[in-house]
């Protein structure tokens, strides 16, 4: 996208920037750097909510979705990581997440277009409410709400 090589920002680098390279070979190094050699899987139910940072989440989105790395690898890698280091509630809510992402890439297939209808199926009614004003609040990152908020700016 004409961005190789470019420098990363010092200002996005202190707020915890994360650069990502494409690729099994870079989400393969970021598994096991963040799993084995940081330590990062033993306090992943603790920490995998944070904004800021490169290791408080694994951060495996990215190459999940592009085929760059199977969830059976990251599977396989904490079964692994269990038998070595730890089984805890940190190691069983990656492998928990692994399974909601395939549940909701195979309901995504399923409902295809329906997924984006505002009554989705068709089983339930949703009365809408039409609030331009908390709209705009919404999606200026005025909500009052810190977290929205901080996300939509």
């Amino acid at each position: 996208l004409g961005h190789e090589g470019a420098a990363v920002d010092s200002k996005l680098a202190e707020k915890g920037f994360m650069e990502f390279k494409g690729g099994e070979t870079a989400a393969i190094e970021r598994m096991m750097g963040w799993m084995f050699e940081r330590d990062m899987l033993r306090v992943y139910k603790n920490t995998r909510n944070g904004m800021l940072g490169a290791d408080y989440s694994s951060k495996f989105s990215s190459w999940l979705a592009c085929g760059c790395l199977s969830p059976r690898t990251v599977y396989w890698s904490c079964q692994r990581y269990e038998k070595q280091r730890v089984s805890n509630k940190s190691t069983y809510w990656l492998v928990f997440e692994m399974l909601w992402r395939d549940y909701f890439r195979f309901q995504a297939a399923r409902l295809q277009g329906k997924l984006f209808l505002p009554e989705g199926e068709g089983l339930v009614t949703q009365n809408w409410v039409e609030d331009e004003e908390g709209f705009q609040a919404w999606a200026h990152g005025r909500t009052g709400w810190p977290l929205v908020d901080a996300n939509m700016r």
